[in-house]
């Protein structure tokens, strides 16, 4: 139980750093395809057995979200640059990972097609980010058109929790209404806060179905999306990054980075895949 609900507040700390997906750091912990399973059974007859681990997992992300808003915000305000390379070294350090499981599917090489993907989620989360500052909303005067928006933001939002590679944050970084979310959660603004979780429920209940289906019948090309949303991701931290670097700030974040590489090392090898 304990277990569970630590890997709950380990998702839901991630899913409110730009560039960190929350179900990547999921999949890191071993708990990918229960949460999948159990998302996509909350529409099925089996939701009476799959909401003792929801609740648990969910009271977990909960509790990590808010507290990451505290400590998380803080380090990224005051060094985000060492603080978002630690979480660059995380992904860096599982890429590897990925890319052997993916190789497991494939009995031991992909086809011209994986690379073609790889590439093209790759290419889809550089554009994202490339496009993010095109959006801007008034929060004087909004409309019934920016509630849709939020709403609609929401659900590709959501996709974070079920696709390893995309973060909520970074979705929501994206579509330029990541710092509206935390400003609005932060301050209780109904509002805006209804209108995006929403979206997310709406998108975890329809994308973990999907997701689950094409994990199913197309493991392979899947995974090489998720390859490439996971690299992707490293480019979104770095287009994250502060621009000013000082020899002390390189130092702390050449170290910082080797530590989430470590960290992920270390993490994978204490890794049991038992769901207490």
């Amino acid at each position: 139980m304990f277990g569970i609900l630590f890997r709950g507040m380990a998702v839901g700390i991630t899913e409110t750093v730009p560039g960190v997906s929350g179900s990547t750091v999921a999949m890191i912990l071993g708990i990918y395809e229960r949460l999948l399973y159990s998302l996509s059974s909350l529409s099925t007859k089996h939701r009476k057995e799959v909401l003792p681990f929801l609740f648990t997992f969910g009271t977990g992300m909960v509790i990590g979200f808010w507290f990451s808003f505290r400590l998380i915000g803080y380090l990224l305000d005051a060094y985000r640059t060492p603080t978002l390379m630690f979480f660059a070294g995380i992904i860096v350090g599982f890429l590897p990972y990925l890319y052997k499981e993916t190789l497991s599917y494939s009995k031991g090489s992909l086809q011209i097609k994986h690379y073609v993907i790889i590439f093209l989620f790759l290419s889809l989360v550089i554009i994202g980010q490339l496009l993010g500052d095109m959006n801007s909303i008034d929060l004087n005067n909004l409309s019934l058109g920016d509630y849709v928006f939020f709403t609609i933001s929401g659900f590709f939002a959501s996709t974070a929790l079920v696709l390893p590679g995309i973060s909520g944050a970074l979705i929501l970084t994206i579509l330029g209404i990541y710092e509206i979310a935390t400003a609005s959660l932060i301050s209780f603004h109904l509002p805006i806060v209804i209108a995006i979780g929403t979206g997310i429920v709406i998108g975890v209940l329809f994308t973990s179905k999907l997701i689950r289906y094409l994990l199913a019948n197309y493991t392979i090309e899947t995974y090489a999306a998720m390859i490439g949303l996971v690299s992707g991701s490293i480019y979104a931290i770095y287009y994250n990054l502060d621009g000013l670097y000082d020899t002390s700030t390189l130092i702390v974040s050449m170290i910082t980075f080797l530590g989430g590489i470590i960290f992920l090392i270390v993490l994978k090898q204490s890794q049991t895949y038992k769901f207490d």
